[in-house]
């Protein structure tokens, strides 16, 4: 401060003691006073001197090991890879109990223990139990504190990548990381500082780095390294950890850092944001053990659904090669399988019911009927009526999952291009992944309804070609007084022959169909 200006404000506080410009300054006054107590080597003479810049450097050589650690293991943007290093972090709480019956929930032995059960309902009852007891587990006093010394861990990690070069150059402006490169510090008003010490501020106030943080650091090293992880890596994040302890502790701390604050910002009340740090792993994990669970026993009960009907679906297809539902297919949901906790779960009964409209319906079957339908000579037209409505209703099936493979083009409601995008972005942003659970949530209502439908409507065909069978082979049709001429035609010979012969394969897939949907009594009249 110059002479004319500690004149002005001597002259001032004579003659407008109480100016609120006045009392500002010797509230910054008294503030300046504190922190000459609090850290007479940080700040004198209104400068922040060159021995804060240094500790600055001291903290920004020893925050970079941990920080890549940090970014690699727990704080990495691959939620994923996060997720898994949480998870062994989290391990280290639960019983050995808990954590046999965590081991036990890999798919594979999922599958495995449904699969010899006696009972699968009753497994799967056990399974849900032993969930239970995992999560009340996550409830206890040791994994609050765990809890803790995760969202420390995650405040470690901010003040590892602060911008410390930001900052350090402000006060040597050429500063470099290069070996031998030896810094020229100067002295500095605080209000050249004042962003950085806010960002300062904001991920070091409220810190506490204790040997809770220091193991937790450790033992993501030791995951992350494994055989690489020597004496010399351990001597170095031992001693990297007490220089930040001791700077965040005794240098950086809250009260320092918001007195700098108020002086460069002229503001003596003035109380800075900092990060909130939420302890919500815990939560987190179960929500995570829980969805996955229920996505892998939704496609265990499937596989297991599908393994049971292969001998039927062998007796209606044999050797025909069944096609694929363009976009539900088995490819997509592999790699949903593999990188989400989501899946397709009707691929196979979308599949059955596609196939089966092309083999068994649309070539012989519904030129037929449709011939019935239009030269047909009904006794009854109240039962025309409801023949045609439930003829034309099959007519459209298969048109109708063509154009639900159709919303899985570029462009449309299911773009396929943009559920692999999503998956990818699933692994960085959360968002992504709830974006995608509910497109493939409502994926699957779709896929549902229209196998629920199109079944329906199959059902309800049988049974009415049950009734053109049963009166074929009258002297005379009761209902449609030409239904002999009409199938025995050299146009529906053929087509006649094949619905007759292939009658009872209809039986065979709505007892598959079965499985997946809800459909009336089959069983011929």
């Amino acid at each position: 401060m110059s002479f004319l200006q500690r004149l002005s404000e001597f002259l001032q506080s004579i003659f407008s003691p109480n100016s609120p410009e006045a009392l500002q300054r010797q509230a910054i006054r008294k503030i300046e006073n504190e922190l000459r107590q609090l850290a007479p080597n940080l700040y004198k003479n209104g400068l922040i001197q060159v021995d804060f810049a240094e500790t600055l450097r001291i903290l920004y050589e020893n925050t970079s090991m941990i920080g890549d650690l940090l970014s690699q293991t727990l704080c990495s943007t691959d939620i994923d890879c996060a997720r898994r290093y949480e998870e062994q972090l989290l391990l280290t709480g639960f019983s050995q109990e808990a954590r046999d019956i965590l081991s036990g929930f890999a798919y594979e032995n999922r599958k495995a223990g449904a699969m010899e059960a006696d009972s699968v309902q009753r497994y799967f009852e056990s399974e849900h139990r032993k969930l239970e007891k995992v999560i009340k587990e996550l409830n206890s006093q040791e994994f609050i504190k765990i809890d803790m010394t995760l969202s420390r861990v995650r405040q470690l990690n901010d003040i590892c990548r602060f911008s410390y070069m930001t900052a350090l150059k402000v006060f040597d402006n050429t500063f470099s990381t290069k070996p031998g490169y030896i810094p020229e510090f100067q002295q500095l008003p605080p209000d050249l500082l004042e962003n950085s010490l806010l960002d300062l501020y904001f991920v070091v106030a409220e810190m506490d780095v204790t040997n809770s943080v220091y193991n937790a650091v450790v033992a993501l090293a030791k995951l992350l390294m494994g055989g690489s992880y020597t004496d010399d890596v351990a001597n170095r994040l031992k001693n990297n950890f007490k220089k930040i302890q001791g700077i965040v502790k005794h240098v950086f701390t809250k009260e320092i850092l918001m007195c700098l604050i108020r002086i460069a910002k002229k503001n003596c009340e003035m109380v800075p944001d900092r990060a909130v740090y939420k302890s919500d792993g815990r939560q987190k994990y179960a929500d995570y053990l829980e969805t996955r669970f229920r996505a892998d026993e939704s496609r265990l009960k499937s596989e297991i659904q599908d393994a049971t009907i292969s001998n039927e679906i062998n007796q209606i297809f044999g050797s025909i090669p069944l096609e694929p539902v363009i976009g539900y297919s088995k490819e997509l949901d592999n790699t949903l399988r593999q990188s989400t906790p989501c899946s397709f779960l009707w691929i196979t009964p979308m599949s059955l019911l596609k196939n089966f409209l092309k083999h068994y319906f649309i070539e012989h079957v519904k030129p037929l009927l449709n011939d019935i339908v239009i030269e047909g000579f009904f006794s009854n037209q109240s039962y025309k009526s409801e023949f045609s409505s439930v003829v034309f209703a099959l007519n459209d099936a298969y048109e109708r999952i063509v154009a639900f493979e159709g919303k899985f083009k570029r462009g449309s409601a299911f773009d396929e291009a943009n559920i692999t995008s999503l998956i990818k972005d699933s692994h960085k942003d959360p968002s992504f992944e709830s974006t995608l659970k509910d497109l493939i949530d409502i994926i699957n209502k779709q896929a549902k309804e229209v196998i629920q439908t199109e079944t329906t409507n199959v059902f309800l065909l049988y049974k009415k070609i049950n009734d053109i069978l049963v009166e074929s082979k009258k002297p005379s049709s009761e209902i449609i007084q030409n239904l002999k001429v009409l199938m025995i035609s050299s146009r529906n010979r053929d087509n006649s022959d094949f619905m007759e012969s292939q009658y009872g394969q209809w039986k065979v897939f709505l007892e598959i169909m079965k499985n997946y949907v809800i459909i009336g009594t089959i069983e011929k009249k």
